[in-house]
């Protein structure tokens, strides 16, 4: 387990205790070798969802990242937000200025559905949260990804690119393991559903009425 060099010396303090070992990491916060964890104070969760007009939220930018970096090295994306939202709340009472809890949830939301992204929202001290960290590394590298407690390994994939194809574009994980294999991760996907429809519709499984929905699905116009 790694935790980041440029995270501040309190949390990497509390790391070390843990048992992790200090490195800049590429990506996210906290990583072990299935999985990447990106940390937010809530605070700094307020501040990401706001952007300036035309902008897109520096949240979703960092997703965008978290996303592109764990299909390339097939890693389970975690976002752990640390803290209360009632603590920001009350900051923002005393600017005279009103939280809108509604649109934080929203975002978060929009974090999981969009990304597959897996949040994690804890308000307990954050040694409890270096636990949880490893508790899901120690999770995913047993081979319990995706795999429900009263389900056969051989009735899912355990491949993380696989699951997110599958359940972005509401195909078939056989159908899913096919696009990956010919076009790479879902963005690859993507592009071949809006450039090269004619290599899609001749694969096997996908018929005009997949092919219509896929491109619903993945925002393709």
């Amino acid at each position: 387990m790694f935790v980041d060099s440029r995270e501040p010396t309190d949390i990497k303090a509390a790391a070390v205790r843990a048992g992790f070992i200090v490195m800049a990491l590429d990506h996210g916060d906290f990583q072990s070798s299935k999985c990447v964890f990106e940390r937010k104070d809530v605070g700094d969760l307020v501040n990401s969802t706001f952007a300036r007009y035309g902008e897109t939220p520096r949240l979703f930018d960092q997703m965008d990242r978290l996303f592109d970096y764990c299909q390339t090295v097939e890693k389970v994306p975690v976002l752990l937000i640390c803290g209360k939202l009632s603590s920001v709340e009350q900051q923002f009472a005393e600017r005279g200025q009103k939280l809108n809890r509604a649109s934080i949830y929203g975002a978060v939301a929009s974090v999981m559905v969009r990304y597959a992204v897996n949040v994690f929202w804890s308000e307990q001290p954050f040694e409890e949260v270096l636990e949880i960290i490893a508790k899901v590394s120690e999770k995913v590298e047993e081979g319990k990804l995706l795999l429900p407690m009263r389900r056969k390994l051989k009735e899912f994939s355990r491949s993380r690119s696989v699951a997110s194809v599958a359940n972005s574009l509401q195909v078939s994980a056989k159908v899913a393991e096919q696009l990956i294999k010919k076009f790479g991760g879902l963005y690859g996907i993507l592009d071949a559903i809006k450039n090269q429809p004619q290599n899609i519709l001749v694969m096997e499984g996908i018929g005009k009425a997949t092919f219509e929905k896929m491109k619903r699905l993945g925002g393709v116009t």
